[in-house]
């Protein structure tokens, strides 16, 4: 009984996992996809009903068993992948930190993580400040009549 109850709990959890994405190439599953929820249930309820024999007096209740067996089987690789991906992306190696010799090229910009030699060596480069940068108020073009 422990194992029917262990069994139901694991199915139970594993119809509320998310499903993989669609693969058009596979024809198999499209089937369980088509079956109406109504045939579902009562291929559920007389698979209860019959469990001792059920394939030898109902070959259709087990098939339809099968692919719902196969469906909870999918969803439960997929998120045992989407897990151990998971788990696997947040143990990833620490790199090297990047020095400022590294980074100097990809970011030229001095600023306040930036040690002071390098900020020195940059400063003697650029004589504007922002108020040179920004453009002077110019007013509209006078229309000309005529």
């Amino acid at each position: 009984m422990r194992i029917f109850r262990a069994i139901l709990f694991l199915a139970g959890v594993t119809v509320f996992l998310p499903s993989p994405p669609e693969d058009p190439s596979q024809a198999g599953t499209a089937e369980a996809a088509l079956m109406p929820q109504q045939g579902l249930l009562s291929s559920a309820t007389l698979a209860i009903a019959d469990v001792a024999n059920f394939c030898g007096r109902q070959p259709e209740v087990c098939q339809t068993a099968g692919l719902v067996a196969d469906r909870l089987e999918a969803k439960a690789k997929y998120n045992v992948k989407l897990i151990y991906e998971w788990a696997a992306e947040g143990s990833a190696p620490v790199g090297i930190p990047a020095t400022v010799d590294q980074t100097a090229a990809s970011d030229p910009m001095a600023t306040g993580s930036t040690p002071a030699t390098t900020a020195r060596l940059t400063a003697g480069q650029s004589t504007l400040r922002l108020e040179d940068l920004i453009p002077s108020w110019r007013s509209p073009a006078s229309k000309k009549n005529g």
